[in-house]
C-alpha cells in the first residue's frame, strides 16, 4: 500500500500549460482561411504538422471521391435535401470550387462506386468543418 503513494508522490508534477488567445478578428480571419484551404488555420496557429495531416486527410478523400466517380452537388431548391449535400460538399472550400470549374463531381449514377465516391466527397467537406471547429478552439485558447 505504502508503495503506491511513494511512486504517486515520486512522480512528476506537470505545470499547467498557458493558452495563448487570439483576439475574435485574427480567429475569423484563420478560419475562414482554414476553411478555404483545408489544414492552413492550423499551419497559421503554428502546428504545421497536424495542419499538414489535416489537408492531406481532407485532399485525399476528395481525389479518391471524384476518382470514384460521386457527386458534387450545386446550390438547387428542387429539391430540399440537397441543400444539405451542398452544404457538405462547399466545406472542402477551394477544393471544390476548382472541381466544379472543372466539370469533375458530375457523378456517374451507373458507376459501381457513384454511391461510396458521393459519400467521401461529403465526408471530406464535413471533417474540414470539423477541423475549422479545432483551429478555432485552438485559436480561443480552449484547446493546448
Amino acid at each position: 500500500m505504502e508503495e503506491v503513494n511513494n511512486a504517486e508522490q515520486s512522480a512528476p508534477q506537470s505545470a499547467p500549460v498557458e493558452l495563448k488567445r487570439m483576439n475574435m478578428t485574427a480567429t475569423l480571419a484563420i478560419c475562414s482561411s482554414g476553411w478555404l484551404v483545408p489544414g492552413l488555420a492550423h499551419v497559421l496557429i503554428g502546428r504545421w504538422i497536424r495542419g499538414a495531416i489535416f489537408a492531406s486527410c481532407v485532399l485525399l478523400m476528395f481525389v479518391l471521391g471524384l476518382g470514384m466517380r460521386g457527386k458534387l452537388y450545386d446550390l438547387e431548391f428542387d429539391e430540399p435535401l440537397h441543400v444539405f449535400a451542398f452544404i457538405a460538399d462547399i466545406g472542402t472550400g477551394l477544393f471544390y470550387w476548382i472541381a466544379e470549374r472543372l466539370n469533375l463531381g458530375l457523378g456517374t449514377m451507373t458507376w459501381p462506386s457513384y454511391d461510396y465516391g458521393t459519400t467521401y466527397l461529403w465526408v471530406s467537406g464535413l471533417l474540414n468543418y470539423l477541423i475549422v471547429l479545432d483551429a478555432f478552439d485552438i485559436a480561443q485558447g480552449r484547446k493546448p
